[in-house]
């Protein structure tokens, strides 16, 4: 396959396009160019341009896989568009995939990190995950852990105080992940104000998870999460997504798709029958617990 037919292919609505995931694997050096032609385009416009524009999350994922820090700069500026955009963009990818594709495509640099994370205009869900990104980054460059140490306790100096609770908590779960027990009393500090809610996470969640890394010299509680994970095959990653199952596409195909969601549930999501309309991460949980979406099943 051409390069324009690889994009032709992963643009399209269907089953998994695994035949051009297939052959951009097999040519790497002529699809990077135009994978990184593609972020630039999506560097203005708004919304409406994206119409057509559904290559992109097979890229986010091919660049990840392919470990391409050429892409690293690019794709942090990218991050920093408006949330709507980044919303219509990714979707769910923002909270399944964006720290482990920052972690892969990471050319040494924190920098384009910290400036994503002190940016208040920054879709707080992509803040937080940076965060998870900082820990990757960290678990994997032990000589990066340092500057990454001072910038989590600058953390509360440099950034809005209004910042939201999901990135307050991001940022207290990578001092977890490090083990940065010098770093309690700020932490409980931040619960004590009340910038991370109960109804969010308590501070005993983060005390235990502090002490599981130190107990055992490791973070396991991060690290065995698949959202922590470096992504080395994007056809395993996507094949489970619900949006390629034959039952969708069966549905999409007669007309019968009654769910519309700002979300691409999993197959095996048990909350699939539950979308009734655009679920946003601020509505209540379909599950029912009366938290909102963010806090609750999003999770």
């Amino acid at each position: 396959m051409t390069p324009a037919e690889i994009i032709a292919a992963l643009e399209a609505n269907g089953p998994l396009p695994r035949e051009a995931l297939e052959a951009a694997g097999q040519s790497r050096d002529a699809m990077v160019p135009v994978f990184l032609d593609y972020i630039g385009k999506l560097q203005s416009g708004g919304v409406d341009n994206l119409e057509g524009m559904d290559a992109f999350v097979f890229i986010f994922f091919l660049l990840a896989e392919w470990r391409e820090t050429r892409a690293y700069r690019p794709l942090a500026h990218l991050l920093r568009r408006d949330p709507e955009f980044l919303d219509a963009l990714l979707g769910d990818s923002i909270t399944e995939a964006s720290a482990r594709v920052m972690a892969g495509v990471f050319d040494g640099d924190l920098q384009p990190l910290f400036e994503i994370l002190l940016d208040d205009d920054v879709d707080g869900f992509l803040r937080g995950e940076m965060f998870d990104t900082l820990a990757i980054v960290a678990l994997e460059n032990p000589d990066l852990r340092p500057r990454i140490t001072q910038f989590l306790i600058d953390f509360f100096d440099l950034t809005d105080k209004v910042t939201g609770e999901e990135v307050w908590w991001a940022w207290a779960e990578c001092i977890a992940a490090l083990g940065l027990t010098k770093m309690e009393t700020a932490v409980r500090a931040v619960f004590e104000s009340g910038l991370i809610t109960p109804d969010h996470s308590r501070i005993e969640d983060f005390t235990q998870r502090l002490q599981a890394t130190v107990e055992s010299g490791r973070p396991d509680w991060f690290t065995g999460l698949s959202s922590n994970m470096l992504i080395t095959d994007t056809i395993a990653e996507l094949e489970p997504w619900y949006c390629f199952a034959p039952e969708y596409l069966a549905k999409k195909a007669a007309g019968r798709l009654n769910v519309v969601s700002s979300l691409m549930p999993r197959s095996g999501d048990p909350l699939n029958g539950a979308f009734t309309g655009k679920i946003g991460r601020n509505d209540p949980c379909p599950c029912g617990s009366g938290k909102k979406f963010k806090k609750c099943c999003l999770q």
